[in-house]
């Protein structure tokens, strides 16, 4: 968890600026470019660093990016009362 701890800024920086991108499904390489250059305007050292990521981190950031868009819908959805056992996916 410590490397979590140590780079949250730049994840936030990440979701941040995927925040204000159209959704690019199925094109990692795609988002990963996008995304390097949004963040060449205002972190350029994390932009290479986005850049420099192979195919597979690629994919890696993309499901981070459609898994933090999943959970950010949860939870601005109508909160449910009950025992958390229920279906709570959000299409």
């Amino acid at each position: 968890m410590a490397v979590l701890h140590t780079h949250v800024d730049d994840l936030l920086a990440v979701l941040r600026t995927a925040a204000t991108l159209d959704p690019i499904p199925d094109a990692a390489a795609r988002l990963r470019d996008a995304l390097a250059d949004q963040l060449a305007h205002t972190n350029p050292e994390l932009a290479e660093r986005v850049r420099g990521l192979d195919d597979w981190h690629a994919e890696v950031l993309a499901d981070f990016v459609a898994d933090a868009t999943a959970l950010a819908r949860t939870l601005a959805s109508a909160p449910r009362r009950g025992d958390g056992g229920e279906e709570t996916k959000v299409d």
